[in-house]
């Protein structure tokens, strides 16, 4: 019998790899097709109503609709509602839009005092900075473990470790996510020496999986920077996306519905428009940090100061540095090494953790209010990279990242090999405004090569021609 249909007629299901952690999903209510279908219970949800001018029509006297607030009885600071809407009356006391329109008087059991205790719960939700996308609708945020009840891991014909996890969601609904890493991601350049011979040299001179992870306690750091771009500092409407030899990683997520993306590395701080927005306040001129150039004062950087001697001359190092304690501060706060601020206001780290819920549910009571924090930033500040006088490349800039892999340090990454590690991976809806996170270890027992890949064609190509790249020099070590 031919083993897959074998499989499929004994409900066997793969299991190539243990797998822990959590998982944590906010559903727009608008948009998510995960919501739409209505397959998937959300009764345990806690919802999220903190748009502004959305809940209550006065128009067509009624609720908006996808408004998912509480309709009947005012403010309880006991439910699993953030924020919400009262119901108006129009001048005639009813409910009826052809006696006008529905902006009057409250019913007694939602008035205004209640609209006022609505809108002081969702204060701090319309106060992030970083993850505004959570007034851009309502939404139901949920949370759970990291079941799985099947899961597949591989090597495939480009040489990436690949692996998928499924969770059942209950309610016959299937949550997978892939992840897939080049383990030998190494970018080099084809050079040439004075004798007119190629060779291969690391990019900017370094391993770049050995600079990420060295203060990462013996793992390696694979980021997964597939659609990772820069903005021109200069002009905004310029963008710069990672070549694919810059790209270590990528995850793609089915959640019951709807479909995800990893959230990229992240160049800088961008509106929707892809203008740069203010990262921060330069620490020594004082001037606004946009675009995520954070300024090294050299001739033909964007910014430059001038030459050492003149009046206006600040030293690059010295005010990089100054830069990176500013951005880790925003970002990290407290976590940062020269944090030495104060104040109530949230970092990007606990926008996510604080006021959005991504923690343990300690005490099993459905509710995102306490546990362990699941979510945490890496900031790369590209200091051993070799500054040139040009704003494009990675020099000079600094980086934010929410998702990636890490692999334990001493494996070998080869069929029939056991691979462990950990990972953390933030995803953005595909079609929609839901976001997605996954956070935990894994360890693979069963690692094989895809037997359904293919061949490179460039790689054809170069065999056919005889045209090997860099003239066949061998990789730098």
């Amino acid at each position: 019998m031919n083993i897959l249909l074998f499989a499929a007629l004994t409900g066997c299901a793969p299991d190539h790899a243990d797998v822990e952690g959590d998982w944590f999903a906010w559903l727009a209510a608008g948009s998510s097709p995960t919501v739409q279908e209505d397959e998937l219970s959300l009764s345990d949800a806690t919802i999220f109503e903190c748009k502004e001018g959305r809940g209550w029509n006065s128009e067509t006297c009624s609720f908006d609709n996808t408004y998912i607030g509480p309709r009947i009885g005012g403010f309880s600071d006991t439910d699993n509602i953030i924020g919400g809407a009262c119901a108006q009356m129009n001048s005639k006391g009813n409910y009826n839009p052809l006696d006008g329109e529905c902006n009057g008087a409250y019913e007694d059991d939602c008035n205004e005092e209640d609209v006022a205790a609505f809108a002081a719960e969702c204060e701090q939700i319309r106060s992030l900075e970083k993850n505004t996308w959570i007034v851009d609708d309502g939404y139901y945020a949920l949370s759970g473990d990291i079941d799985t009840w099947r899961s597949e891991a591989l090597i495939n014909s480009e040489g990436d470790l690949q692996l998928t996890v499924h969770v059942d969601l209950g309610d016959d609904q299937d949550f997978r996510y892939v992840w897939s890493i080049d383990p030998g991601f190494a970018p080099d350049d084809c050079l040439e020496n004075e004798d007119g011979e190629l060779y291969r040299a690391f990019s900017d001179g370094s391993n770049w999986i050995q600079e990420w992870s060295e203060d990462e306690d013996g793992n390696l750091i694979y980021y997964l920077t597939a659609g990772s771009y820069q903005v021109d500092p200069t002009d905004s409407e310029i963008s710069w996306y990672l070549s694919d030899d810059m790209v270590a990683g990528y995850s793609h997520a089915k959640f019951a519905a709807e479909e995800f993306s990893s959230h990229p590395g992240e160049y800088g701080h961008y509106d929707l428009d892809g203008a740069p927005l203010p990262w921060g306040t330069d620490a020594i001129s004082g001037s606004e940090l946009s675009g995520g150039f954070l300024g090294v004062d050299v001739q033909g950087h964007a910014g430059g100061i001038g030459f050492s001697g003149s009046d206006d001359y600040v030293d690059w190092y010295e005010q990089y540095q100054a830069n990176f304690d500013a951005l880790c501060a925003t970002v990290k706060g407290a976590g940062c090494e020269n944090f030495d601020e104060s104040g109530d206001k949230l970092t990007w780290e606990e926008e996510l953790v604080v006021a959005l819920g991504a923690v343990n549910d300690a005490n099993g009571d459905g509710l995102l209010d306490e546990g362990e924090a699941r979510f945490e930033h890496k900031i790369e500040g590209n200091m051993w990279r070799p500054v040139d006088n040009t704003i494009s490349g990675i020099d000079g800039w600094m980086e934010v990242h929410s998702s990636w892999v890490r692999l334990k340090t001493g494996q070998t990454v080869a069929p029939g090999e056991k691979v462990a590690g950990d990972f953390q991976i933030f995803f953005e809806g595909s079609e929609a405004g839901s976001r997605l996170l996954v956070r935990g270890a894994f360890e693979i027992t069963e690692l094989e090569m895809d037997r359904w890949g293919y061949d490179i064609l460039e790689d054809v190509k170069r065999d056919e021609n005889g045209t090997p790249y860099c003239g066949g020099a061998s990789a730098p070590q």
